[in-house]
């Protein structure tokens, strides 16, 4: 009702204005958003037409062709433009698009390069819709992908070399001889123009290694033997491998190979049995092969000189030279303020006893503090070097001192005196040890004054 009221309102007004019986009929132009009527005017008068135009990408909806009826309504009833729409984007060589869902004045096209080509740098690989309903210009797009060709040093191609490769396309490598293939043997093209797996490389290698008389190495059913590679040697029964058991494919000036040493050599090798007087060995064996270690120790009485340890080699002998055991020695024994009265000698071998006597003014005190009856007493060199115990001589008055700390221990273990006693006993004999103090210092100064 709103509708017809905003039609007929103001035909109503004309009407009212008309004189009468000179009433006209006409259609008022509504406002067309992105178009207009040619010829444009506020208002057709009844039977008159006109053309919808419309902007620059846009076109009229239904009939271009605009009527005004004699009931005063346009036909078609409200004109109007719509955005306009291209034809089918352009075909590029070897490339396609992604399938548009509008193609609109405005709207944009992504073209991408089939499998095997790819996109030409600096060109965009868009276009379009152009208000005159054409596609931008869009140039060459892809160019194939190709691969460089492999550079193998030190080897070649099994087939025909070529400038360029195609995708897909794959190619094989050997090595020149005295080299080895690092890598896969087969590589391919790729579509990002790389090979895959990458392009291996040709190393050196060493020459076999060399072969030994009565013997063999791990390398004998091996054709190539690069970098690094390891052989080991083995002899016949019987004999024994004078050398590294192992050699390795190594470089000393950082270009060529060589092995590391020479090759071990295989031949009977026995050292004699060892003997060690006065000595014993760690093993029972009868037979000493190259290589054999043997350890030495000495019987009791006597001492090692020389390495514990020795080897046979491969000349036959023993290194280090055998060790040898010599006898037992007691060091000259040396006693404070007594001398011997026996052999006096800087050694002397075990079992060996010597006799001291104490100077004069001095004693020979036990070890109970209580003078010895007897005016000299031995010592006997034992097996391991030392002697049994030596005397001590003593002023008469050290060994009442003695005396007094013997006698003190005796009463703490045979009478089983208190504690509380204990104590007042030891501070007596404390005191009495400082009378005897006293009483040397005073004679040490007597001296001096005579």
């Amino acid at each position: 009702m709103q509708l017809l009221l905003h039609w007929m309102g103001p035909l109503l007004a004309l009407l009212l204005l008309q004189p009468a019986g000179s009433l006209e009929v006409q259609c008022p132009v509504p406002t067309i958003p992105h178009g207009w009527l040619n010829p444009a005017q506020k208002n057709l008068s009844a039977g008159s037409t006109a053309v919808l135009e419309c902007e620059a990408g846009y076109v009229p909806v239904g009939s271009s062709s605009v009527r005004c009826l004699s009931s005063g309504r346009l036909q078609p009833r409200a004109p109007a433009c719509t955005r306009g729409r291209c034809p089918s984007p352009p075909a590029v060589d070897y490339a396609d698009r992604r399938p548009p869902y509008e193609l609109l004045v405005g709207s944009t096209i992504t073209y991408f390069c089939r499998h095997g080509y790819t996109l030409i740098p600096g060109v965009s690989p868009t276009t379009t819709c152009l208000k005159n309903f054409t596609w931008s210009a869009i140039p060459a797009l892809c160019q194939m992908v190709q691969c460089p060709s492999p550079a193998i040093i030190n080897g070649r191609e099994t087939s025909a070399k070529q400038e360029k490769y195609s995708v897909g396309q794959q190619v094989e490598f050997q090595c020149n001889p005295g080299y080895t293939l690092w890598g896969s043997q087969r590589t391919q093209c790729w579509s990002d123009g790389t090979w895959k797996p990458p392009v291996p490389y040709c190393d050196k290698v060493c020459v076999p290694p060399p072969l030994i008389t009565n013997g063999q190495h791990t390398g004998l059913r091996t054709e190539l033997f690069p970098y690094g590679t390891e052989v080991k040697y083995s002899c016949a029964a019987g004999l024994s491998l004078i050398g590294d058991e192992s050699i390795y494919c190594t470089s000393e000036d950082g270009v060529n190979l060589t092995w590391s040493g020479p090759a071990p050599v295989c031949r009977v090798v026995r050292c004699p049995r060892p003997v060690v007087a006065q000595g014993r060995m760690d093993v029972s064996w009868h037979t000493f092969p190259y290589g054999t270690s043997v350890r030495f120790s000495c019987n009791e009485g006597f001492v090692l000189h020389g390495s514990a340890e020795s080897h046979c080699v491969a000349d036959g002998s023993w290194q280090p030279a055998l060790p040898k055991c010599q006898p037992v020695l007691c060091p000259k024994p040396q006693v404070a303020n007594g001398k011997l009265t026996s052999t006096d000698q800087a050694w002397y071998p075990i079992n060996t006893t010597v006799t001291f006597v104490c100077h004069e003014g001095y004693h020979h005190f036990s070890g109970d503090g209580e003078a010895a009856l007897k005016d000299s007493w031995t010592a006997t060199c034992l097996a391991d070097g030392n002697w049994t115990p030596l005397p001590k001589c003593k002023k008469e008055d050290d060994a009442d001192v003695c005396r007094e700390v013997a006698y003190i221990q005796s009463i703490v273990s045979d009478c089983h005196v208190p504690t509380e006693d204990v104590k007042t006993l030891l501070e007596i004999q404390k005191l009495f040890l400082e009378i005897q103090k006293l009483k040397v210092e005073l004679q040490g100064l007597e001296h001096i004054l005579h």
